[in-house]
């Protein structure tokens, strides 16, 4: 479920080779796209994992299914005290057990993964960390150490998007140095956790790791005034390449080279102000500095009618098994996506759990109706209509797969379409005006 929502939400996805380690791996990552950030990061590892998430992801219909089948520990926040969903000693021991749970998981090898933030948001910086994520890394370590396991690791984790909020952007995990997890706790209290009882690590040394945490991966995120500052460092990080950077992960390492010039204030007042100003004309028309030639000019595609005719031929050819199989849930998900109240990093996370489910829930009732057409129509056998079914699930599949690739050829087509239109645009001399003056600040930096 998890490797075909992954291949159908995402165009391109990159991730950095996991850090070998004998112990358990608890990620620790960043947090802006709903429930698509454990998605990448499980997908990129080959461990058994759990992890710790608000309650109401184990509670839920459908979902909550799901996640008690993964072993997803429920955590009540502070919210929902304050709300009086709950009440705060109810609240404690839940925690109390979810933690301890997620301890001796990691202390057994497996990983976890954790958002100390608490929940998702739409920031280019960090938010404040929970200490509850660290809390549980000490005490795994203490019952490692008392089983003779190796000790466990935190895995500083950063997620890099294109766009999260759009259906088949690109995606980037970023691997960090992982940090080895020192045990605090005594003996006795170590003879505790084994028991089952839940014991509080020294405050100081939880705080100390979240800091030190917070730090490192404050450093793998935008970190950026707004995300219009964080744009412009983007539309320099490319003029300062003798090409486009198509690739994510070039970009975003590209990119805070510019953020580190910034910080040591090399980038002038007029710099920045040309930057913006190009950046902000090109998001405002659905483009970015990939759309542009090292000369400033826009980038024409040749190709882009092929693409759309190739596009709609892909399309077309797959249309029929996919109404019947994808089309209901794709787009509902669309639908519940864009106006969710959950906000936008929720998007495509209802995106992702109509690809995740269609395998075990609508492919099957959309594999018995076509299979009991095809019996009343054509006249199979009971054993033809079981394999019709069985042969139906690849089918279902391939025709997901065209269907996503022909969408991407539309989307290379209609993106080739706004590069013509905004040559023509009232703004396009004095993007270029303002190009020209960012590419000569730069070449007197470099």
């Amino acid at each position: 479920m998890v490797t075909f929502g992954h291949k159908i939400i995402f165009r391109r996805s990159t991730s950095d080779q996991v850090p070998v380690i004998d112990g358990g791996r608890i990620s620790v990552s960043t947090h802006i796209n709903g429930l698509v950030d454990p998605l990448v990061i499980v997908h990129s590892q080959d461990r058994r994992f759990t992890a710790l998430g608000r309650h109401d992801l184990v509670t839920r219909p459908l979902l909550g299914w799901w996640c008690r089948g993964l072993g997803i520990q429920p955590i009540l926040r502070k919210v929902e005290t304050t709300e009086g969903i709950t009440d705060r000693d109810f609240a404690t021991t839940i925690n109390q057990r979810s933690m301890l749970t997620v301890s001796n998981c990691i202390s057994s090898g497996h990983s976890a993964v954790v958002f100390p933030e608490g929940t998702s948001h739409q920031d280019p910086i960090l938010h404040g960390f929970k200490t509850g994520p660290f809390r549980t890394v000490f005490a795994a370590s203490a019952l490692a150490e008392h089983r003779n396991q190796p000790p466990p690791h935190i895995q500083p984790t950063g997620l890099h998007w294109r766009n999260h909020t759009k259906f088949r952007t690109d995606h980037f995990v970023e691997y960090l140095e992982p940090i080895p997890i020192p045990n605090p706790y005594t003996s006795s209290e170590t003879q505790q956790l084994i028991d089952g009882v839940w014991v509080e690590p020294p405050e100081n040394d939880v705080v100390e790791m979240r800091d030190r945490v917070f730090e490192i991966l404050n450093e793998a995120t935008p970190n950026s005034p707004d995300w219009e500052t964080y744009r412009s460092w983007i539309l320099m990080a490319h003029r300062r390449s003798s090409s486009p950077i198509q690739d994510l992960k070039k970009e975003v390492l590209q990119t805070r080279i510019m953020r580190e010039a910034w910080r040591d204030g090399k980038l002038s007042d007029e710099t920045m102000e040309n930057a913006k100003k190009t950046s902000k004309i090109l998001s405002d028309r659905q483009l970015d500095p990939r759309d542009i030639n090292p000369d400033g000019s826009v980038i024409r595609d040749q190709t882009s009618i092929f693409k759309l005719i190739s596009g709609l031929f892909m399309m077309l050819l797959s249309a029929p098994l996919f109404l019947v199989s994808t089309f209901p849930q794709a787009f509902l998900a669309w639908w519940m996506g864009d106006r969710t109240d959950e906000g936008i990093d929720a998007r495509t996370t209802y995106h992702l759990l109509a690809a995740m489910f269609s395998i075990p829930i609508f492919w099957p009732i959309s594999s018995l109706l076509v299979s009991s057409s095809a019996s009343i129509y054509l006249g199979l056998s009971i054993t033809k209509a079981a394999l019709f079914i069985v042969a139906c699930f690849p089918l279902f599949y391939l025709t997901c797969l065209m269907m996503a690739s022909g969408y991407d050829m539309m989307q290379d087509y209609a993106r080739n379409r706004r590069r013509i239109r905004f040559v023509n645009d009232e703004d396009y001399i004095t993007f270029r005006e303002s190009l020209s003056i960012v590419d000569k600040n730069l070449v007197d930096l470099i």
